[in-house]
């Protein structure tokens, strides 16, 4: 029985990697989930959020949980809140439990809930000025 989900899932796998290998014309060419978090991790570190962000979603199927967790600390510091909303529902249940994305994931609600309470405190000065 193991060896038959772990078979089913190598060709799932092997279906999720053709298309790459397929697709010569693609800006970025990669192999591996590996290859992927160290892009990401290198355009990151050079801050080149969006870059990162665009890279993430054209390899979203050889993504880990390693990439996920870049891509929604890369969707905070852009304040992509849209982008990263749309990251968190595509989040499989395994990836959701996983504790650097949890705490990714509290780190943008809290940024995001900050902004929204400083607009609206700024919102608040604004029409009591006028009044």
């Amino acid at each position: 029985m193991l060896l038959i989900k772990y078979n089913s899932y190598s060709m799932y796998r092997f279906r999720c990697f053709l298309p790459l290998y397929q697709n010569n014309n693609k800006k970025y060419s990669i192999s591996s989930s590996v290859t992927l978090n160290s892009r990401m991790k290198k355009l990151i570190d050079s801050k080149q959020y969006k870059e990162a962000l665009d890279l993430f979603d054209q390899q979203t199927e050889i993504c880990n949980n390693f990439t996920i967790d870049m891509a929604i600390k890369a969707c905070t510091i852009l304040n992509d809140y849209k982008r990263g909303i749309t990251i968190q529902q595509k989040l499989s249940s395994n990836s959701l439990n996983n504790s650097y994305i949890q705490t990714s994931l509290i780190h943008f609600y809290k940024n995001e809930w900050n902004e929204s309470v400083e607009y609206e405190y700024a919102v608040r000065i604004i029409e009591n000025d006028a009044t």
